[in-house]
């Protein structure tokens, strides 16, 4: 996993200064962290139920496919989804910081916090999951294969587990430590 961390923090300086060097943070104030948007945040009754069925829809969907993807094209596919979440973020702390200073720093971590605690052990779960399919790939041959599509199965079930959790908190928690963010901002 320590090429992915490397790809993540130079991606993440890549959306730093893509964000900076080509101006996309000057439409920020249309985008999420607008005027606009950060009051509908503040005043807003958000469902939690309502945002756990919407967010499991989203976000279940496309961990399967990532996941079914990854079955082909291995490891890259981490990679590649590594070198999005660092590009995405880097790009939103610029223009966070921008349009809120210091301050900026605190909001972001209040948009990924406490989910990311879930959504990160899912991508190493999901890496061990690929590092160990090759590793037994190599070794075994035939009918000793089987037996290993249980850990395979282990290893899913696990990743949907810490997901489900990462949703349940994004849904229930998240709402109210950004508004209080917010508030301070």
């Amino acid at each position: 996993m320590k090429k992915g961390t490397y790809l993540f923090f130079i991606s993440f300086l890549a959306g730093v200064l893509a964000a900076n060097f080509l101006g996309i943070a000057l439409g920020r104030d249309t985008g999420a962290m607008g005027e606009y948007y950060m009051n509908r945040y503040l005043y807003t009754d958000i469902s939690g139920r309502e945002l756990f069925v919407y967010l499991f829809y989203e976000r279940v969907p496309r961990a399967f496919l990532l996941f079914l993807l990854s079955a082909g094209v291995g490891i890259w596919m981490i990679y590649g989804y590594v070198l999005y979440l660092g590009l995405t973020i880097g790009i939103l702390s610029v223009i966070s910081i921008i349009s809120y200073g210091v301050k900026g720093v605190l909001l972001m971590f209040a948009f990924l916090f406490p989910q990311w605690i879930f959504y990160i052990p899912v991508l190493f779960v999901w890496y061990g999951f690929l590092g160990e399919k090759r590793r037994v790939r190599r070794e075994l041959a035939g009918d000793r294969k089987m037996g290993k599509k249980a850990e395979w199965l282990v290893f899913a079930a696990g990743g949907m587990v810490l997901l489900i959790c990462g949703i349940f908190l994004e849904s229930y928690v998240n709402p109210h430590i950004l508004r209080s963010v917010i508030r301070g901002i």
